[in-house]
């Protein structure tokens, strides 16, 4: 399917066909009052969707409920009420280790950030860091312990655990605890991994076991295969010219993504020069839609386009090579693959070869090779220690194995789901039944707990100590940021608890991070390393090693050669959402529409258009997908650049015992989304071509929101032309040749007022979003929704356009159907000096105040929703209900403490939107105040700009020349968006610029540079 309208944008394949659907949609006057789908909507299932987050409104802006201050007997030192706190700590996420600055009120955490000290994240962090602090008011979290006899079920105390445990495990200690196997989640705990041992030390036959459901085994055994030691990779892309990325998403779910999205950024700077991104996939990744060439491609072929840049490269390097004949691939790869080894090898160490986790060992090895003779290790690509290995543990299928031969009599499970998210093939729920003794150590009574016989509560990460190792090493301390609230203990102590170990979580923890700093940490050390959240200088050494021999490269290749590569394929991939299925309960992170589909509360099957076609599926029927005996139902979801042959599922969906957000079959909550681990097999976990798709005729509705708010500024023939106007971007050469480019993409009249402008002589805020930088990630939306108290509102809410998120992430396409490359850009309310809101109002509920803001005064506000229809950048949020109406009395005193109390919650009726984080400016204002003192530039931090990976937003007083923000207003590729209208808006854009290679790239068209005496610029 090309496109017939040449550069074109557009967000969804209904708007690019222009269908009767679309044009209805964006004709209405109030889209987001909009109901797609019929009012089916029950009150019981309203209140259950809610869940944690809908309590965020614990508290409103017009009522006032009795409260009670009663003040300390003795106040803890450095304690002042209703003043923040501010703690560094480290939680490991399936892996993937991320460093965090927790802000507390009144002992109580409400809001996550990245730590701005640690050089992983630098004060950044993602959407799931974000998220996890609505987890730990998650009422649906497990509060109890249970042991089951049969068929009956009773509540325990720790006390009786205890009991229980002294007696079962001492009379294990005769037999050296034959018969006893723990499993646990990878992790790079030297707590965790020091009680292990102990744990085995006591009984010295125990079998320790590892599992993960995205695991990054593949990257191990391929750093073997190639330098004979499972070494981890870490990547320097900042010192990178040239990144070329196979099925590995370098700035979305790695778990250096933080790092390598900063590193991204330095090199998108086309001032002083750019990188160039390659990036071969299957499925849309964060990194695929921020490369300068992308290339659709099947999973099971990556390998083979490796060996072709491998032959590629030994062939300009005119090396004697005894060649494999390689299958020939698509003349599009083939070029992609051309240029791409031109410029590696004209940027020889300063490039980086990055290969995913779902690909096998022999392709990792064949990409260490290559960036050995590309002279790229030790310079931008290095190899270390693997610290989550963990000595002689055994796999999940090798537990499975002894257990159904009846040689397990005792299991641990330690954290994680197994019971949901282990292959299909394995069948481990019914391995689980035929142990006599199973504990499940787990935040909720999940899938796995309902099979154990002992169910044991397990605090979160933010009210237990630890420690994880950064994915360079570095050394880093988790501590409490609260009591356990739920009755829980944390796998540091009940591992003390069964190794006999007396000593408490924060001594077990101390000794391990001291033993492995090489010596006692003194009271001072200890508390530096707390105040810090990680020790300078304990990154593990950079290993000095090479790729092995030339024979072994040949047996990569073949292995790559002989890979059945039938179509189509299924390809398996991590939710960005819900991950594997830990966040399903996560109101916050259901509703976040999709990077690339804008989906929300679902998964779906991904076709690319031709795909579609070829099965006779259209957008929402619904296919079966069938793997040996197991089958599954989806909806089928078309998305542009999806490979052709290639369908994409997301993990993560599916849970019957998650809770009353994900779905919870006990309570009679329906699932959210399907399950598809009943079609993975322990072989298979990544993609697969072992599989049928078969139309069932069944239809589904969505809840998207790519079509939702669609800026319309002179009727519907006019978006096409117009979109180009919003989302400006040019190539590297045009920025070389005009860098004033953006300016020049549109012309107006001369903008004039009808009155005198009032003037701003104090500060004067304002924020710059660098085009060039943002990648789409949702880091922004989650950051603003924790920090302003915005509300879930529920997947059939959404499919009305009522999501309210203060911020969202426009996505367009351009270009070809099948390969288009993508733009985003971020859109929250812009804080028009001349609003078009503000004159609509007909009760002032929204005014200007001295210092530029676009405020509102929500007891004022009626909910005509004019300012909404008024506003052109469609960022206005109205509450078309009640979200805090009739909530549990035992839930909201939980779920209540996540409400930020610098933040107003909005109440039915009123509408909202994006204050530029007033409550911050406020804020600083008192502190400069006090300290009597003007306001430093970059003080003053909104929550989308904290959050942000890659720095592309920036915040503060226009009025100062110096400041970063004002510095960006008047960099050459500044625009405003909808400036022609003359609202003078507050935020800014700099225009995306794409570095694409010649040889890939037509010549691009020539600029209009016409500066007519009647124009204006925008």
């Amino acid at each position: 399917m090309k496109t017939t309208t040449g550069k074109t944008y557009w967000r969804s394949l209904d708007e690019l066909q222009q269908t009767a659907e679309f044009r209805d949609f964006l004709h209405r006057e109030f889209p987001v009052a909009a109901s797609e789908f019929p009012e089916g909507l029950t009150r019981r299932r309203w209140m259950q969707l809610m869940g944690a987050s809908l309590a965020l409104g614990g508290l409103t802006g017009c009522r006032w409920e009795e409260e009670k201050i009663v003040p300390f007997a003795m106040r803890p030192e450095n304690r002042i009420p209703g003043e923040a706190e501010y703690f560094a700590t480290s939680i490991e996420i399936a892996g993937m280790p991320r460093h965090l600055l927790a802000t507390c009120y009144d002992g109580r955490p409400v809001k996550i950030e990245g730590n701005p000290d640690h050089p992983s994240s630098r004060g950044a962090s993602d959407a799931l860091s974000q998220a996890t602090i609505l987890d730990l008011y998650d009422p649906d979290r497990s509060d109890a312990l249970r042991q089951t006899r049969g068929r009956q079920s009773f509540r325990r105390s720790w006390q009786e655990f205890e009991e229980f445990a002294e007696q079962h495990f001492g009379a294990m200690e005769a037999s050296g605890g034959d018969g006893l196997r723990v499993l646990v989640e990878p992790t790079s705990s030297l707590t965790v991994q020091a009680l292990l041992r102990q744990l085995v030390e006591r009984f010295s036959k125990a079998v320790i076991h590892t599992h993960s459901a995205i695991p990054r085994d593949n990257q191990l055994a391929g750093a073997k295969l190639a330098c004979g030691s499972s070494f981890r990779t870490r990547y320097n892309l900042a010192k990178a010219n040239v990144i070329a990325t196979f099925d590995e998403d370098l700035l979305g779910l790695h778990p250096d993504a933080l790092e390598h999205s900063r590193g991204f950024a330095t090199g998108r700077e086309p001032r002083v020069g750019m990188s160039r991104i390659y990036s071969a996939e299957s499925q849309f990744s964060i990194t695929g839609a921020a490369a300068d060439h992308r290339l659709p491609i099947r999973s099971g072929d990556i390998g083979l386009l490796l060996a072709h840049v491998d032959a590629l490269v030994r062939q300009e390097l005119s090396e004697r090579d005894q060649s494999i004949q390689l299958p020939i691939l698509s003349s599009d790869a083939m070029k992609f693959a051309e240029a791409m080894v031109i410029d590696l090898l004209a940027n020889r160490g300063q490039a980086v070869i990055a290969v995913g986790p779902s690909q096998p060992p022999t392709v990792h090895a064949l990409a260490f090779e290559l960036n050995a003779l590309l002279s790229n290790v030790d310079k931008t690509v290095y190899l270390l220690e693997d610290p989550t290995i963990i000595a002689k543990a055994e796999s999940l299928a090798e537990l499975v194995e002894v257990t159904n031969r009846g040689q397990v009599d005792t299991l641990l499970i330690l954290g994680g789901n197994p019971a949901y998210d282990a292959p299909g093939n394995l069948k481990l729920a019914a391995a689980i039944a035929k142990v006599k003794t199973s504990i499940h150590l787990g935040r909720r009574e999940d899938e796995t707990s309902v099979l154990c016989t002992w169910h044991l509560p397990e605090t979160h990460s933010f009210e237990a100590w630890g420690d994880v190792r950064s994915w360079d090493g570095t050394n880093c301390v988790s501590q409490p940021l609260i009591a356990p609230l739920l009755n829980g203990r944390s796998a540091i102590e009940v591992l003390a608890l069964l190794a006999n170990d007396q000593r408490d979580a924060q001594q077990i923890v101390r000794d391990a991070v001291s033993r492995s700093l090489s010596g006692n940490l003194s009271s001072e050390a200890w508390a530096k390393l707390l105040h810090d959240g990680f020790h300078i200088g304990s990154e593990l050494p950079v290993e000095k090693v090479g790729p092995t021999l030339m024979t072994d490269r040949q047996r990569w290749i073949q292995a790559i050669v002989d890979a059945p590569r039938s179509s189509p394929e299924l390809v398996y991939v991590p939710s960005e959402s819900v991950l594997d299925g830990r966040f399903a309960n996560n109101g916050w992170l259901q509703e976040i529409p999709g990077f690339l589909t804008k989906l929300t509360w679902d998964n779906a099957a991904i076709l690319s258009p031709k795909t579609a076609e070829q099965l006779s599926v259209q957008h929402g029927s619904v296919v079966k997908l069938q793997a040996g005996s197991s089958s599954v139902e989806l909806p089928a979801f078309l998305l542009p650049g999806q490979a052709e042959g290639s369908i994409g599922v997301a993990l993560g969906y599916g849970r019957k015992a998650a809770g009353k957000v994900g779905g919870d079959q006990q309570s009679g909550v329906d699932s959210v989304g399907v399950d598809v681990n009943p079609l993975r097999t322990s072989d298979n976990l990544h993609f697969t071509s072992d599989f049928e798709i078969t139309a069932t005729g069944k239809k589904y509705e969505f809840a998207t929101t790519q079509d939702h708010h669609a800026i319309d500024t002179v009727g519907l023939e006019e978006t096409e032309r117009r979109v180009g106007d919003l989302v400006r971007e040019g190539t590297f050469k045009e920025y070389q040749q005009h860098p004033d480019f953006a300016e020049h993409r549109t012309h107006h009249p001369p903008l004039e007022s009808l009155w005198e402008e009032p003037k701003y002589e104090g500060y004067a805020w304002g924020m710059s979003i660098d085009l060039n930088k943002c990648i789409g990630c949702n880091a922004c939306m989650v950051a603003c929704q924790s920090e302003n108290n915005v509300p879930i509102v529920g997947k059939d809410q959404v499919a009305k356009g009522r999501e309210m998120h203060w911020i969202r992430v426009d996505r367009y396409f351009q270009g070809d159907v099948e390969n288009p490359s993508v733009a985003t850009q971020p859109v929250a309310c812009h804080h028009c000096e001349n609003a078009p809101c503000e004159q609509v109002c007909p009760v002032a509920a929204t005014v200007h105040s001295d210092e530029g803001l676009n405020d509102m005064v929500y007891n004022r506000c009626i909910g005509t929703r004019y300012c909404a229809n008024n506003c052109p950048y469609k960022v206005r949020r109205f509450n078309f209900l009640d979200y805090n109406e009739n909530l549990e009395e035992a839930n909201r005193e939980l779920v209540q403490l996540v409400v930020n109390p610098e933040v107003t919650v909005r109440s039915r009726g009123v509408m909202e939107k994006c204050t530029y984080c007033v409550q911050r400016i406020q804020g600083v204002k008192i502190d400069a105040k006090k300290d009597r003192r003007p306001i430093a530039d970059g003080e003053v931090k909104t929550a989308c700009q904290q959050a942000c990976p890659t720095q592309a937003i920036e915040f503060g007083d226009l009025n100062d020349n110096q400041s970063l923000v004002a510095l960006s207003h008047a960099d050459s590729r500044s625009y405003g968006m909808l400036s022609e209208l003359n609202v003078k808006p507050r935020t800014k854009y700099l225009a995306r610029v794409r570095n694409p290679s010649p040889l890939l790239e037509p010549a691009a068209a020539t600029l209009d540079t016409h500066h007519g005496s009647d124009h204006g610029h925008s």
